[in-house]
């Protein structure tokens, strides 16, 4: 079992723990051992299921009552150094 963490922004303002956790197993095959997973979960800091809302970054807890966006760090814009002659 592989967990990932993650920080999302919820509905009512606050930031969120959300957690991703991913199965892999193997199975036996004709050519050998294949290693296989499982679609992840997702879940809340507190442990409250999370389900997929419109986007694959958005979620929301399976009452209805909070939906979270996974917060993406923005890339870095590069600055040029000026070239001294």
């Amino acid at each position: 079992m592989r967990t990932d963490l993650f920080r999302a922004l919820g509905t009512d303002g606050r930031a969120h723990i959300v957690f991703r956790r991913t199965q892999t197993y193997w199975v036996r095959t004709a050519l050998g051992m294949v290693e296989k997973q499982r679609e992840p979960s997702f879940y809340l800091g507190n442990g409250d299921r999370l389900e997929c809302v419109d986007r694959y970054d958005t979620f929301r807890t399976l009452a209805g009552d909070l939906v979270v966006r996974i917060m993406t760090r923005q890339p870095r814009k590069r600055t040029r150094r000026p070239h001294h002659v």
